[in-house]
């Protein structure tokens, strides 16, 4: 297949675009060139800065037919406005990362249609927040007609090369044996590694899958398992503490958070429990850190 990717040359976007060149599919990048293309000679590449409603990358993207466009980084309204302008009538199928932030901060275990775009009201007057962007991108693309649109709602996406280095904060601050904050032990989440999260975006390409998809391991757990992990891999007890405020917890919720992938179990996909690579992958970073 012909692919455009919109992003492509960081974290899970660039396992997908690997994934898909080893799958043998024709593949375009298109970004602002930031990064350097680690695919040279085997992508073409487009530069493009998708807020810039007059760049000239559009005109390069307008001037061939795709059959799948994979979108990695659409995160307002006016982008998959753009998107759509662009696209109309180049390609038959768009896909794109959304999240779990979609279904804001109400107490999960979250399924698709706990959020529907489609009687989704855009409020012009709203602060856009990262969780009413990707409301707003899923309302604009699912009300369309142009193409048939697939939106991929991951929780958060941990791995070994994460450059958020979330999961690297709580590996640090335990090889130091500092305190570690967290809002709620008992609070059950989830998360999807990264090569998982490109596993099932060039899954759904290559079977032409649509609609809404939360895509997660599918096995939720209370924080304190968390905690059990990153002890079992530092090997020693954690100074662990539960507050109110905290100034930065990135993986901590004070209540349930996590998606329910049932719908892509169902659909065939094969998804591993978070015991599975969570405790595998907490070791190896500290074995990095530890260095």
């Amino acid at each position: 297949m012909k692919i455009l990717v919109l992003g492509g040359t960081n974290f899970f976007g660039k396992k997908a675009v690997q994934l898909l060149l080893d799958h043998g599919h024709q593949v375009t990048i298109a970004t602002r060139g930031n990064k350097k293309n680690p695919f040279v000679g085997r992508t073409s590449h487009i530069l493009l800065d998708v807020e810039q409603e007059d760049h000239s990358g559009w005109k390069e993207v307008q001037a061939q037919r795709w059959d799948a466009v994979f979108n990695n980084i659409c995160y307002t309204r006016e982008e998959a406005e753009r998107m759509l302008e662009v696209l109309r009538g180049l390609t038959d199928r768009v896909y794109f990362t959304s999240s779990m932030a979609v279904y804001g901060d109400q107490i999960g275990g979250f399924h698709e249609e706990d959020f529907d775009p489609m009687t989704y009201i855009i409020d012009p007057t709203i602060e856009i927040t990262y969780g009413e962007g990707k409301r707003q991108v899923e309302s604009v693309l699912f009300k369309q007609n142009d193409f048939k649109v697939t939106a991929f709602r991951f929780p958060i996406v941990l791995d070994d090369d994460d450059y958020t280095q979330r999961l690297h904060h709580y590996i640090d601050k335990a090889l130091k044996n500092e305190v570690i904050e967290v809002y709620n032990l008992d609070a059950h989440v989830n998360y999807i590694k990264g090569t998982m999260a490109a596993d099932f975006i060039v899954w759904a390409i290559e079977n032409a899958i649509e609609g809404i998809l939360n895509i997660s391991s599918n096995q939720s757990v209370p924080f304190s398992q968390i905690i059990s992990w990153l002890e079992e891999a530092v090997g020693h007890q954690l100074q662990v503490v539960v507050k109110d405020e905290i100034d930065y917890a990135p993986l901590s919720t004070r209540h349930d958070q996590y998606v329910v992938p049932d719908k892509a179990e169902n659909l065939g996909f094969q998804i591993n429990p978070l015991a599975e690579w969570m405790p595998d992958l907490m070791k190896r970073l500290t074995k990095e850190r530890s260095r």
